[in-house]
């Protein structure tokens, strides 16, 4: 888990595609022994980090968002908490905007559960029909841009509503339909206390454990050693 944190404020700060394992030894404080008796290499570190990452927000997700509602509600819930969470803890949304999509990861991880609303919508008649794949990148590449711009930019409020309302519209809901379900009251549920990478920063003060709606602006400061 060390490694894997030490990994993570890199790429806050640099492309991971310019770091070396020496960087992140430095950062981690371990030999280079101990890297490589968990990782192979730099992509290996950070692929491991990138699944790690995206399945914690996955199952994030799927505590925060509504249950029981249609594919357009749970959609534009994912997109919104999602942005504010990787513009209220910068470190993540830096490190996210580096992720490749489409994605080979596991099938419960955040993209796939995108992928999966978008398929349902499409199915549900909620969305208009069209490829998968297109309304996948629809929602996928509005996200990932819309993290970019709040991270360059700077905070704007209302913009993840703004973000979920045009991906909507771009996936075929009438506007009025649109910019009620984008703007409905989200829920804020206390997350328990999980294992993994959230976890840790939430031990750290980095994230709180309400969710990100409560989301410290904090920056991790120290390190320890431990497991990678």
């Amino acid at each position: 888990m060390h490694l894997l944190l030490s990994g993570l404020e890199l790429a806050s700060a640099h492309s991971i595609h310019a770091l070396e394992v020496e960087d992140v030894v430095r950062q981690a404080g371990v030999s280079r022994g101990t890297f490589y008796k968990y990782f192979p290499s730099i992509p290996g570190l950070y692929g491991a980090l990138s699944r790690q990452l995206m399945l914690e927000v996955a199952a994030m997700m799927d505590d925060l968002v509504p249950h029981g509602v249609d594919a357009a509600t749970r959609l534009a819930s994912t997109i919104r908490i999602s942005l504010r969470l990787f513009v209220d803890v910068p470190m993540l949304g830096r490190f996210f905007r580096q992720i490749q999509w489409p994605s080979q990861g596991d099938d419960h991880d955040i993209f796939h559960v995108i992928v999966r609303d978008v398929q349902a919508g499409i199915r549900e008649g909620v969305f208009t029909n069209m490829p998968v794949s297109i309304g996948a990148s629809i929602a996928i590449g509005s996200l990932m841009g819309g993290v970019h711009t709040l991270l360059v930019e700077g905070d704007q409020a209302g913009f993840e509503d703004s973000v979920a309302h045009q991906v909507l519209i771009g996936l075929g809901v009438d506007a009025a339909s649109a910019s009620h379900v984008s703007r409905r009251a989200l829920p804020c549920r206390p997350l328990g206390v999980a294992p993994g990478i959230l976890g840790k920063l939430a031990e750290m003060g980095v994230l709180h454990a309400g969710g990100p709606q409560q989301v410290s602006r904090r920056q991790r400061g120290g390190s320890g050693k431990g497991r990678p």
